[in-house]
């Protein structure tokens, strides 16, 4: 039986292995699929925190609406101001990924036709949002695991691997 820091650390390294491969596709300029690995990853950082919150869940593409659902509801778990904070400004950051839905990865309809996510995103200035974004969720994210959750890079040192990304991000 997993716990929930064991599953929140999957879902973590999972998420570190799609934000690897952002990174090697801004290399090759594959910007579909930046848009579809950088919403993945982020889907999977936050479920990370609903299992460190102590709320186990398996299939959702939109985690923030949960981790918005437990801000609003105060008897459902006692969070401090500044945990709170933190995990609001991961939610504003986070909904420009989930609002994408599936178009990062199938494209969408228009007038009947089908635009492939490759059409829709095929400059870096069609994901230089999801960059900065993803940029600005990380760094929340470690904070929030540092003061709130107490979790050290002792622990678990894949987070040293997640704060070397956001220089590679710039």
């Amino acid at each position: 039986m997993e716990t929930n820091f064991t599953q929140a650390r999957k879902w973590i390294i999972s998420a570190i292995h799609d934000i690897k491969r952002v990174l090697k596709d801004l290399k090759t300029e594959d910007f579909a699929d930046i848009a579809f690995r950088s919403q993945f990853a982020v889907e999977k950082l936050n479920k990370s925190i609903l299992n460190l919150m102590g709320i186990k869940i398996q299939k959702t593409h939109t985690p923030t609406r949960i981790l918005k659902n437990i801000l609003r509801k105060e008897d459902m778990l006692s969070l401090d101001n500044k945990t709170e904070n933190l995990i609001e400004k991961i939610c504003k950051y986070s909904k420009i990924f989930e609002d994408e839905g599936a178009k990062t990865r199938y494209g969408i309809f228009k007038k009947d036709e089908l635009i492939l996510a490759e059409e829709i995103y095929s400059s870096i200035g069609d994901i230089e949002y999801f960059l900065k974004n993803l940029g600005k969720i990380i760094k929340l994210f470690l904070t929030l695991l540092k003061e709130s959750f107490k979790i050290t890079e002792k622990e678990f040192e894949e987070l040293s691997q997640i704060k070397e990304f956001l220089g590679e991000l710039r």
